[in-house]
C-alpha cells in the first residue's frame, strides 16, 4: 500500500459582527499543520488582524483562531476560520507525527513585525500571526503573515508584520511557525509554490497544488507592494467542492481610501513523501 499523506481543512464561520472572532478544532488522529481565515467582507473596512494556531485544554496545537476588526465604519461580517490538518497512513497503519510551535513577538510600536525561525530537524508546513493592538479603537491590522524560505528551498521561520491606520494604534505582532518530524522509517519533504497577482487596487491571488502526491498542509500571504493603506484579509485554503479535498491556497489585501495599486503573493506548503 505504501505511504499516504490526507490533509482536510476543518472550517468554522463567526457570526457576522464589527470584530468576529472564531476558532476551529481538529478531531482525534489529525496533527495541526496550518491553518487560515478570510474575512468576508466586501467594503474596505473590516480586515484581519488574527490568523493563528492555538492550543486545547491539554496544551496540543491542535486548533486555529482568527480575528478581525473594522475601523472608520462599521462592518459587521462573518469571519471563516480554517484549521488544517494531516494524517499519514504507512500499509495500512496510521504513522506517528511530531509537532512543534515556535513564536516570536515584536516590540510594542506602530509598525510592528516579527520573524521567528525553525527549530533544527524540523520540517515546515505552516504558520500564522497575531495582531496584539494595544486600544480597543482606532486600527492596527494585519498587512503580511508568510513563509521565510531557507537556501534548500524549505520553510526556516516565518514572519509577520502589522500596521497603524488612521490614528496612532501600537502593537506587538507574534509571529508562529509550525514545524512536524516523523519517524526514520518515514521520511517526508516539503515544498513551497506561490503566485504573485498583478498591482491592483484590490488584490488577490491563488496557487493551484500540481497532480500527484502531495497535499496542501500550509500557506501564507505577503503584501507585494508597501504601502499604509494596505491590510490583509484573507489566506485560506482552496477546498474542491466536489471532494473536500484541498487544491491551493488563496490570499487578498484590501486598501483603505484611495491607495495606489499593489500586488500579493499566495504561497502553498506541498507535503510529500520524499
Amino acid at each position: 500500500m505504501g505511504i499516504v499523506i490526507e490533509s482536510y481543512a476543518f472550517v468554522g464561520v463567526a457570526t457576522r459582527a464589527t470584530g468576529p472572532t472564531a476558532q476551529v478544532w481538529l478531531p482525534p488522529g489529525f496533527t495541526l499543520t496550518g491553518g487560515g481565515a478570510y474575512d468576508m467582507g466586501r467594503g474596505t473596512s473590516n480586515t484581519l488582524t488574527a490568523c493563528y494556531p492555538t492550543r486545547n485544554q491539554c496544551g496540543v496545537y491542535n486548533g486555529w483562531a482568527a480575528a478581525g476588526r473594522d475601523f472608520g465604519l462599521a462592518d459587521p461580517v462573518p469571519l471563516a476560520v480554517y484549521a488544517v490538518g494531516i494524517r499519514i497512513i504507512r500499509d495500512g497503519v496510521p504513522v506517528k507525527i511530531e509537532q512543534q510551535v515556535f513564536s516570536a513577538t515584536s516590540a510594542l510600536i506602530s509598525d510592528p513585525g516579527v520573524s521567528v525561525k525553525l527549530g533544527a530537524g524540523w520540517i515546515g508546513t505552516g504558520g500564522g500571526a497575531q495582531d496584539n493592538y494595544a486600544t480597543p479603537i482606532n486600527g492596527n491590522m494585519l498587512t503580511a503573515s508568510y513563509p521565510l524560505i531557507g537556501a534548500d528551498g524549505n520553510i526556516c521561520g516565518w514572519s509577520a508584520s502589522g500596521r497603524e491606520h488612521d490614528a496612532l494604534d501600537q502593537a506587538r505582532v507574534t509571529a508562529f511557525v509550525i514545524g512536524i518530524r516523523t519517524g526514520p522509517d518515514v521520511a517526508l519533504a516539503a515544498r513551497i509554490v506561490s503566485n504573485t497577482s498583478l498591482l491592483t487596487g484590490y488584490p488577490s491571488a491563488l496557487v493551484a497544488v500540481p497532480h500527484g502526491n502531495a497535499v496542501v498542509a500550509g500557506g501564507g500571504a505577503l503584501v507585494g507592494e508597501s504601502g499604509r493603506n494596505t491590510m490583509l484579509s484573507a489566506s485560506c485554503p482552496i477546498i474542491s467542492s466536489q471532494d473536500g479535498r484541498l487544491t491551493g491556497w488563496f490570499a487578498a489585501r484590501k486598501v483603505q481610501k484611495s491607495a495606489p495599486p499593489s500586488g500579493i503573493t499566495a504561497y502553498g506548503v506541498l507535503l510529500e513523501a520524499a
